[in-house]
C-alpha cells in the first residue's frame, strides 16, 4: 500500500510550524457540514481507525479525522518531540489552519488521553469531549510495557513473523468480534512500513507512561460535558481505569458497549455513531 497517497479520497496534508514544517495528514469529507468534530486515534493506529463511523458522523458534523504527527499517514521526522504537550500544540495548530476556533473532540486510547489534555489546558477550544477507552495513569501492564520500548529495538519489527505476532496481539488484546484479516493488517501495517515509522512509534511508547503521569493532576481541570464510551471486554483499559477517570473528570457520563473491546467504533460502529451524535447534539 502506497502511504504517499491517503487511504481516503478526501485525505489531505498540511505542513505545521509546530512540527518543524513536516506534514500532518487528516481526512475531512464534508467541510462545513456542521459543528467541527476532531477524531484522534490511538497508539500505532491512524485515521483509518474511524473508517466505519465517518459516513454517519459526516451527516451531522464537519469531521476531521487526524493522523497524529509521527503516526499513520502523517510525516515521521526523527528529530522532533512527540510528547503529549507537543502533539497537543500541533492539533491546535491544525484547527487554526482550518479556521476552527473550537471543536468537539473525540479520542480513543492514547487519543483519549490527548483529548483530555486539550480539554484541561485549552478549555476554550473544546466544546464537548468523547473519550473512547481513554488511556490514563495506572494502566498496568500496558503502560509499563510501553515504557520499556526503545528505538534500538526497531530491527525486531522487521524480523520474519513479527506481523503475525502483532496480528495475534491485536486479535486477543484489542478486539472481540472484529476480523483481524489480511485486509485489516494491510491497512494497519502500511503506515508502520513508511520511513521513520518504527523508531517514532517506539519513542511514543517509551514516554507514554510519563505522559500519563503528567496528565493525571490536570484531570480535574476538564469541565466540559464528557461522554466516556468503554468496551466491556477492553483488556487494555480495565474497569478500574474507567472508574478513576469518572471520579477525576466532572460531568462525565459513562456508556458501556458490552460486546466490544478496546475500539467500539470499529466493532459496533452504528451504535457508536448514534451515541456520539445523541451526546453532541443534545441541548445544554
Amino acid at each position: 500500500m502506497d502511504t504517499t497517497r491517503s487511504w481516503h479520497p478526501d485525505g489531505a496534508w498540511l505542513p505545521l510550524a509546530t512540527f518543524d514544517g513536516a506534514r500532518i495528514h487528516f481526512v475531512r469529507p464534508r467541510p462545513g457540514a456542521g459543528p467541527p468534530l476532531l477524531l484522534i486515534h490511538g497508539f500505532a493506529q491512524s485515521s483509518w481507525a474511524w473508517r466505519f463511523v465517518l459516513p454517519q458522523l459526516c451527516q451531522q458534523f464537519d469531521v476531521i479525522a487526524v493522523c497524529l504527527p509521527g503516526l499513520g499517514w502523517s510525516d515521521k521526522p526523527l528529530n522532533v518531540d512527540y510528547r503529549f504537550p507537543a502533539q497537543g500544540a500541533r492539533l491546535l495548530e491544525l484547527l487554526d489552519r482550518l479556521n476552527l476556533p473550537t471543536a468537539h473532540v473525540c479520542g480513543n486510547s492514547l487519543g483519549g488521553a490527548l483529548a483530555l489534555r486539550l480539554a484541561a489546558t485549552h478549555p476554550e477550544r473544546v466544546d464537548r469531549l468523547i473519550l473512547v477507552g481513554p488511556a490514563a495513569h495506572g494502566m498496568f501492564p500496558a503502560a509499563l510495557a510501553a515504557e520499556l520500548q526503545h528505538e534500538a529495538m526497531a530491527p525486531l519489527w522487521s524480523v520474519p513473523g513479527f506481523s503475525c505476532l502483532l496480528k495475534l496481539g491485536l486479535k486477543h488484546g484489542a478486539y472481540v468480534h472484529l476480523p483481524i484479516d489480511d485486509h485489516y493488517m494491510a491497512h494497519f501495517m502500511a503506515p508502520l512500513r513508511s520511513p521513520g515509522a518504527v523508531p517514532v512509534t517506539l519513542r511514543v511508547a517509551r514516554y507514554f507512561r510519563k505522559d500519563l503521569q503528567d496528565l493525571e493532576p490536570l484531570l480535574p481541570q476538564v469541565t466540559v460535558p464528557t461522554l466516556l464510551i468503554w468496551g466491556g471486554h477492553d483488556r487494555l483499559v480495565p474497569r478500574h481505569i474507567v472508574r478513576h477517570v469518572i471520579r477525576r473528570v466532572p460531568q462525565t457520563h459513562l456508556v458501556v458497549f458490552a460486546d466490544s473491546g478496546h475500539c467500539p467504533q470499529e466493532e459496533e460502529p452504528v451504535r457508536f455513531a448514534a451515541s456520539c451524535m445523541a451526546f453532541l447534539l443534545e441541548k445544554p
